[in-house]
């Protein structure tokens, strides 16, 4: 089961179709492979964005792509401010085309996942300002601003967040 996985992108290509404010999700279809793909194309992911989401503040900062791969931090807060989990996530090359993966961990730094075990999502499409992984969507809003959307839990609930860019990167 796919818990809750947050991530957020940024897009520093010009002429980019936004999308609407509320961001849609995809699956990859069984059996169907993912598209030929490059981290040198979600090189524009890199940034540092706060934004609302789960009753409180999120927060993500995804590094450019080094080594062949992008990696980020995510931290999620209750409306009080108390932490409420951590993730960490890569970005990856594999088979031609693109995964991300994803560990939680609680406040303390205690894992959700097994030690050799993480969350995988496989790229469904880029497309228009937006990256489709399977259940895992990152698509600009406006100008600044970005969606991300997860199916969660065993109903397949999707969560919305939303954020803006901070300037300068980390303030």
């Amino acid at each position: 089961m796919k818990s809750l996985i947050i991530a957020t992108l940024a897009l520093f290509a010009s002429g980019v179709a936004y999308a609407s404010d509320e961001v849609s999700v995809r699956n990859l279809d069984e059996g169907a492979v993912s598209p030929p793909a490059t981290i040198e194309d979600l090189a524009w992911i890199a940034g540092h964005w706060r934004g609302e989401g789960l009753g409180g503040q999120s927060e993500e900062i995804i590094a450019p792509p080094l080594g062949g791969q992008i990696t980020g931090m995510f931290r999620q807060t209750k409306a009080d401010g108390s932490l409420m989990f951590y993730e960490f996530y890569h970005f990856a090359e594999r088979d031609g085309s693109l995964v991300m993966r994803i560990k939680h961990f609680n406040p303390d730094l205690t894992g959700w996942e097994e030690k050799n075990e993480s969350e995988e999502f496989a790229l469904v499409a880029i497309e228009d300002g937006a990256v489709y992984f399977d259940g895992l969507t990152f698509a600009m809003t406006g100008e600044n601003q970005l969606g991300s959307a997860v199916r969660a839990g065993e109903a397949g609930e999707v969560l919305q967040f939303r954020y803006t860019r901070v300037e300068p990167a980390f303030n």
